[in-house]
């Protein structure tokens, strides 16, 4: 049997599934998957709210671009660059979050 897509791509579309889910949940508050319990974001609401609302987004952002980079598969120049610029982003806002864990250092 032969499938319309390869596994890698059903792969895929389930991680972008799971990085949707996990950005809806941010933004709507919810308690974290995973508990850490040395944490400040355990320990002060405030600071979780802001981070929830920042992670919500980005995770909704990487979900959205990894599932439509899968429907632009015929156009490997386009796919490509929104690939890279995503990876871009993401390290942009990886560094943005550790000036700011450690600013109050």
């Amino acid at each position: 049997m032969q499938l319309a897509f390869g596994w890698y791509n059903i792969l895929e579309l389930l991680f972008c599934l799971v990085a949707l889910w996990m950005g809806i949940r941010d933004l709507q508050g919810k308690d974290p998957l995973i508990y850490t319990f040395f944490n400040q974001y355990d320990r002060d609401p405030e600071y979780r709210a802001m981070w929830q609302k920042k992670n919500g987004v980005w995770e909704i952002f990487n979900a959205m671009v990894l599932a439509s980079s899968q429907f632009l598969g015929n156009f490997p120049t386009l796919s490509n660059g929104v690939r890279t610029i995503t990876v871009i982003v993401d390290v942009i806002y990886l560094i943005l979050y550790e000036i700011w864990e450690h600013s109050a250092d």
